[in-house]
């Protein structure tokens, strides 16, 4: 999608952090945008960035399937078509992972994991119908390559399953003309500090929750968002599966897989049926690869 002139994104979380980094660079490069935020008080304190011709907001809850479901057929009634998808809301938690149970469990993967499913599921049919090709982004995390200390291990949980998923995607969504990017940040200046609103907004029930001690940091510290935003963009134009906005985790990275590799064992040797198993795999995924590659 080199051209993305009146091309319509539709963002989740996008009214603030990464989010709102995205909606800025894609309305300079030309683009209509549909900015859906749990929160009313950050869609209202939105900067004035647009026209409503070209920029409309909205309340929504990604965990929410049934408004998930509405938020496709109003996001179409806007502009008539969504090219881009940005699955982009996400949520953390305080709590250890060797230390959590259930609800801590279930509220990080509803959002993070479920928002994302829940966006493919009722957006990308949306794509496909009008074939003018697209592109659906996925916003996972330098949490979701490297494992994370234990206060951060169910958000790396649902990050990491980001990752596979949007791998996978990539190779389905190749044969309809659809790129699929997984971005990766890492700290970005952000809103994460009110998490514990968000989970108010989302669970209804009233209760206190504590804080997550190192979100403030995103609040100052981190990358400016509209830099990861502009990456995206660049992304999109030139069907990257992949953007890594912060490169202080090369080190790191490297280290992370080459223990992954030293892992593996030698020479085997292999049972014929297995082996045929596996190139008919391989054969498939080039393929698929081969597809993905060569949207435009």
């Amino acid at each position: 999608m080199r051209d993305l002139r009146d091309k319509v994104a539709f963002i989740t979380g996008g009214a603030s952090g990464i989010g709102l980094g995205m909606t800025e660079a894609f309305l300079n490069a030309g683009m209509k945008v549909i900015v859906a935020d749990l929160l009313e008080d950050h869609l209202d304190e939105m900067p004035p960035l647009a026209e409503p011709d070209r920029l409309v907001k909205f309340q929504l809850d990604v965990s929410d399937r049934t408004a998930m479901a509405e938020a496709a057929v109003k996001a179409r009634a806007c502009f008539g078509a969504v090219h881009v998808l940005c699955n982009n809301a996400g949520v953390g938690t305080a709590i250890p992972l060797d230390e959590a149970g259930y609800e801590e469990w279930d509220y990080v993967l509803r959002v993070n994991l479920g928002g994302v499913v829940n966006g493919i599921v009722n957006f990308v049919p949306l794509i496909k119908a009008h074939g003018q090709g697209g592109h659906v982004v996925n916003t996972g995390s330098i949490a979701g390559m490297l494992p994370a200390p234990a206060p951060h291990g169910i958000y790396a949980t649902s990050k990491y399953a980001i990752r596979g998923l949007t791998d996978s995607l990539r190779l389905a969504l190749g044969f309809h003309n659809i790129g699929v990017t997984l971005l990766a940040p890492g700290l970005t200046r952000s809103r994460g500090h009110e998490g514990a609103r968000y989970r108010a907004a989302i669970e209804r029930d009233g209760k206190a929750v504590p804080e997550n001690p190192g979100a403030a940091a995103g609040a100052s510290a981190g990358m400016p968002a509209i830099e990861v935003g502009e990456q995206v963009v660049e992304a999109i134009r030139y069907n990257r599966p992949y953007v890594f906005s912060h490169g202080e985790f090369r080190d790191e990275l490297a280290a992370h897989f080459e223990e992954v590799l030293a892992a593996l064992p030698g020479e085997q040797e292999i049972d014929p049926g297995r082996a045929a198993f596996e190139a008919e795999r391989r054969a498939l995924i080039a393929a698929a690869r081969r597809a993905a590659n060569s949207v435009h």
